[in-house]
């Protein structure tokens, strides 16, 4: 892929990824923390930003599938999505 390709291809990703600001999520480390923390530490920052953002997930990491706190869809289930559109 060429450089400029890759410079579209990532402008066109952030039209869709907001980032959270630590002042936003941190409120929701705890809540986070109790929801996924034992499955995996290293997504306690996801899940809090979501919450914070009132935010679903989008990741193949199963672990996600162990908490409830917020929706976490995997790419299978987004390409099913535009099956029923």
């Amino acid at each position: 892929m060429t450089p400029d390709r890759v410079a579209q291809f990532i402008d066109l990703l952030f039209q869709y990824i907001e980032a959270v600001p630590a002042s936003e999520f941190y409120p929701y480390i705890e809540q986070a923390d109790a929801a996924i923390g034992d499955t995996d530490p290293d997504d306690v920052l996801y899940i809090a930003c979501a919450l914070a953002s009132d935010a679903d997930i989008w990741s193949d990491d199963s672990d996600f599938e162990e908490q409830d706190v917020v929706e976490a869809y995997t790419t299978s289930d987004v390409i099913d999505s535009f099956d029923t559109l």
